[in-house]
């Protein structure tokens, strides 16, 4: 067999494909984040991890490494530059950050500030994040796209944000907002500047190629779009029309769709401005993917495509279109959200425990009185002594035959709880020994390909699933995880990642390997005195801002996180996760009351003499400290 090297933990994770250059693995083992791809610059996760607890920031702990943040701002600008002066393209780029993927204000706040010199703008789809996108534009030149259904206080106030001098553009949805847009332009007589979004046939691919598509939720059919223009020109406010929108969809993970939306809204945007619109921009929305698991695949968790390829075929089919139908070429717009912020963020834990069949007694000393054994675990103890390459299969079919037949003897009353585990402890043992033949053998029969998921132990991590990795449960999308440290060491455990919620769906059993998914992570015995952290990668789009409080579980601890050269790091902020009083205060407990109420009722059981006055102070102490914690787990 190879020896395990830092490569063979490369390859095992697939962390130079998912990476982007972003993270590495360094000398001592240790997963590395560069401030650049591929920067000879690194941080050492598990080195910055034991520094923040020495710090009393607790795990689970929400790493932003903002210059992970800037580097992906400026990447995506840097791939349409270039694609501009390839092509001779002769209008301009603009980036726009949906703030629905991630409306964190320290993250809004850093992509604004990072995005200055590129123009950078905001896209809302609702009223609060329309309120988050004026306080971040009052006092900067910062445009704002809205999107999303609008009432007449949502337009009012963007109409009135207009004449005092901010650049906002408000994009219809449906006819009807139109309809409200003139009416409320007319009563204040402030003339709007607007977009249209129209729904193209063209459709994108994976879990939100509904999006897109004559079905879709937002924007204007075509024939809907002529009576649009048609109104527009009745009221003399067709110049104002700035901007055309389509969007196909999230993570669209094959090129040729995003090829066949250009072309169709390349086409729709010619033939308006032939009819006279004053359209100066053309939005493509979102959709430019990433790929979570290094498998450069049209798979679902992937793309085939690379940033570079995407700004190409944006420009190039853009400007082939325009050409041909001799107008001008728009300025382009993209939204794209997850290809900002993925990256950036790292969530860490630390393993809690193990369902470990290392745990079991040890009953070798039982089995060499063989003698007493029942048939069935007897059968077992054969199998587990004479195994061997040449009867593998029969043994294999055997055991699972035989564990069965153990669990229906014990139903009907012939076995023995002492037997039963017997037969689950050799059950175990026999799994073992045939993992280590099928390591070393170069053909693997079909029927033992996937023997090793059997052998899978549950890690139990402090953390919940459904609150920092909400879409891993609910649309089973896949994240990259792996250990932080011990990776110049061999995994000697297929490990599943159980959360800490009381919820049997808190589990993690698909990963990124080094073939694309898998159905195990590799990961090391663990022991009691260890402290042992996992990381999950690629967390900054959505996963953030779509937690569930299950179980009362919070916001973690999180720390924004800058490059320096002399000290590796510097830490910007750190946010505090939520304590138990917080969380309760979500769902409408208020901690003094629960207090009080407590307090209260233990006084008139002092007073009876049920309890002792000490025992109730000590409990209420205990209470009150509960209320000031971390919801997660400490010592």
């Amino acid at each position: 067999m190879e020896r395990w090297t830092i490569k063979s933990a490369e390859k095992a994770y697939n962390i130079d494909n998912w990476g982007d250059g972003y993270f590495s693995i360094n000398r001592k083992g240790h997963v590395c984040v560069h401030p650049s791809p591929h920067s000879k610059y690194a941080i050492d996760l598990r080195t910055l991890v034991d520094d923040l607890i020495k710090r009393k920031i607790k795990p689970p702990i929400l790493l932003r490494f903002m210059d992970v943040l800037q580097g992906r701002i400026a990447g995506i600008n840097r791939a349409f530059k270039s694609s501009i002066e390839e092509y001779d393209y002769p209008a301009g780029y603009q980036t726009f950050f949906p703030i629905k993927v991630n409306q964190q204000r320290q993250v809004v706040e850093a992509i604004t500030e990072f995005g200055k010199k590129h123009n950078i703008g905001l896209e809302v789809g609702s009223k609060p994040e329309l309120v988050a996108a004026i306080s971040f534009a009052t006092g900067k030149d910062l445009p704002i796209i809205c999107n999303g259904y609008k009432d007449n206080d949502y337009i009012e106030t963007v109409l009135y944000a207009n004449k005092i001098g901010y650049d906002i553009t408000i994009v219809v949805e449906k006819l009807f907002e139109l309809e409200k847009i003139i009416a409320l332009s007319e009563k204040t007589g402030i003339v709007p500047k607007l977009g249209i979004r129209v729904k193209l046939s063209a459709k994108g691919t994976g879990k939100w190629a509904t999006s897109g598509g004559s079905d879709a939720k937002f924007g204007l059919k075509i024939s809907e779009l002529l009576a649009a223009i048609d109104l527009l020109k009745e009221h003399e406010l067709l110049d104002q029309v700035k901007l055309l929108h389509f969007h196909i969809g999230s993570q669209i993970t094959k090129i040729d769709k995003i090829k066949n939306a250009l072309v169709e809204g390349a086409r729709i945007y010619a033939e308006m401005k032939k009819m006279g619109v004053g359209l100066e921009y053309l939005d493509v929305g979102g959709g430019l993917g990433v790929d979570y698991d290094g498998s450069k695949s049209s798979y679902f968790s992937s793309v085939n495509y690379s940033i570079e390829e995407y700004a190409n075929d944006v420009i190039y089919q853009v400007k082939n279109v325009c050409d041909e139908a001799d107008v001008p070429c728009p300025n382009i717009i993209s939204e794209s959200g997850r290809a900002i912020v993925a990256h950036y963020s790292v969530l860490i834990t630390n393993i809690l425990n193990t369902n470990s069949q290392n745990a079991l007694p040890d009953y070798e000393d039982v089995l060499e009185e063989a003698v007493k054994l029942s048939p069935t675990v007897k059968k077992l103890y054969d199998i587990h002594k004479s195994l061997d390459r040449h009867s593998l299969r029969e043994d294999y079919h055997d055991t699972l035959q035989l564990i069965q037949e153990a669990v229906s003897l014990f139903r009907l009353g012939y076995l023995t709880l002492h037997d039963r585990a017997l037969a689950e402890w050799l059950c175990n043992k026999i799994f073992i020994q045939i993992n280590e033949i099928v390591e070393r053998m170069r053909e693997v029969p079909d029927d033992l390909q996937a023997f090793h998921l059997s052998l899978r132990q549950t890690y139990f991590a402090n953390f919940s699933l459904f609150q920092s990795v909400p879409d891993s449960w609910a649309i089973d999308q896949l994240f990259p995880i792996m250990p932080l440290q011990r990776l110049s060491q061999k995994p000697d455990v297929m490990a599943t990642i159980a959360d800490i919620t009381c919820d049997s769906d808190g589990e993690v059993s698909s990963f990124v390997g080094e073939h694309g998914r898998t159905k195990y992570l590799p990961l090391h015995k663990v022991s009691a005195e260890e402290d042992y952290y996992i990381g999950f990668f690629m967390i900054g789009a959505y996963q953030e801002i779509l937690g569930d409080m299950h179980n009362l579980f919070g916001d973690t601890n999180a720390v924004h996180i800058s490059f320096n050269k002399k000290t590796k790091y510097k830490i910007d902020s750190i946010i505090k996760g939520d304590a138990t009083w917080e969380s309760l205060k979500y769902v409408g407990y208020k901690g003094p009351e629960i207090l009080k109420h407590v307090q209260d009722s233990l006084e008139r059981k002092v007073a009876m003499r049920k309890v002792t006055f000490e025992e109730t102070s000590h409990f209420i102490e205990l209470l009150d400290k509960m209320l000031v914690s971390y919801t997660y787990l400490g010592e």
